[in-house]
This record gives C-alpha cells, sequence and structure tokens, in this order.
C-alpha cells in the first residue's frame, strides 16, 4: 500500500473490497490516481473533484459515448463532481467480476436519458444515436429499432420500459455483461 497508508486503512481496503467488485489492487490504483490529482494536500476519502479532472485522470471515460451519463448516475451528490467512492462505485458496475443482473440495473438508469425512471422509444433514439455517432441513421431506421425492442422488451405493451422490463430483458443477454465493462 506504500506511501498511502494515511489515506486508507487494511480495515478500508478490506472492505471495499468485500463490497465491490474490486480487486484490492484495483482499489488502490483508483486511491492513487485521486491523491495524485489532489493539488491541496488535503486529499481524504470524501474529497470531491470536478468532472473535467476525473475523465483527464481516466482514459477509459474520455472517448466513451455514454461517459456524461456515467458520471451523471454514479456522482452521489448529484453536483458533477466525484469522490473516491462515488468512483469504486462506477468501476465496480463497469467490472468483468459484476453480475449481470446489477449491470443491467445500472444500465437502465444510465439509458434513461430524461431521468423519468422508465426508458421510452425517446431514450432508444437518443442510445441510437449515441452508438452511431449521430447522423449516420436516419430517423425512420431508428424508429424502427426501437419498434423492435419494444416488441421484444415491453412486456407490459405500454410503450415503455420499466426497470424490470429492462433488466429482465438485459439478463438474457449474455453478451451485456462484456460489454458494460471496462479496465482499471
Amino acid at each position: 500500500m506504500g506511501a498511502n497508508n494515511s489515506y486508507i486503512t487494511v480495515g478500508q481496503l478490506e472492505e471495499y473490497a468485500e463490497l465491490t467488485y474490486l480487486t484490492k489492487s484495483e482499489i488502490i490504483y483508483v486511491l492513487q490516481k485521486l491523491v495524485a490529482l489532489d493539488q491541496t494536500d488535503s486529499f481524504s476519502l470524501s474529497t470531491r473533484f470536478p468532472e473535467g479532472d476525473i475523465v483527464e485522470l481516466f482514459p477509459q471515460l474520455k472517448h466513451n459515448p455514454f461517459r456524461d451519463r456515467l458520471l451523471h448516475v454514479f456522482s452521489s451528490e448529484n453536483d458533477d463532481q466525484y469522490s473516491f467512492e462515488d468512483l469504486l462505485d462506477m468501476f465496480s458496475v463497469l467490472s468483468d467480476k459484476c453480475p449481470l443482473r446489477v449491470k443491467a440495473t445500472w444500465a437502465f438508469q444510465l439509458y434513461d436519458f430524461d431521468d423519468d425512471h422508465l426508458i421510452t422509444k425517446e431514450d432508444i433514439l437518443v442510445l441510437c444515436d449515441r452508438l452511431t455517432k449521430q447522423d449516420t441513421l436516419e430517423q425512420e431506421e431508428k424508429m424502427s429499432i426501437a419498434d423492435v425492442l419494444f416488441k421484444e422488451m415491453d412486456l407490459q405493451n405500454n410503450g415503455n420500459l420499466g426497470e424490470f422490463e429492462f433488466v429482465h430483458a438485459i439478463s438474457k443477454m449474455p453478451e451485456f455483461q462484456h460489454t458494460f465493462s471496462c479496465r482499471l
């Protein structure tokens, strides 16, 4: 653990490893990155860092088309700033070891672009734009994709997906486990 002894105890490290899907070395890696970022020499585990600094610190986020949503969903204070624990939560969910159902629950929040606790056709259209770097698909093509998805996933036939329906559908897609991941 080295120079990080004053920032985290062995007990805390073990607790974080137990509560997340991260290894102790991954937890220390995140901690070391944040400690190096702190210019005040008053770092604590509750220190919050601005989004821009976090994006520069972790290249996995820099070119991710869902970066803003990931950061929005995992900012515990909804203030576009991130603590050590916020980042542990995010990287834990993005870990290969995180169970598919847990990933799907977080993905629901990520893909609910208007934060109305439902995934609607409008959310699917935004998703298509982000995945194809916008303007690649015509509106008609995106609507067709949304229609097919809703035909398969909308168990209640009400024109939107609740969290249960979304998690149920994603849980039948084992490849999602690996596509909704990143390495530290």
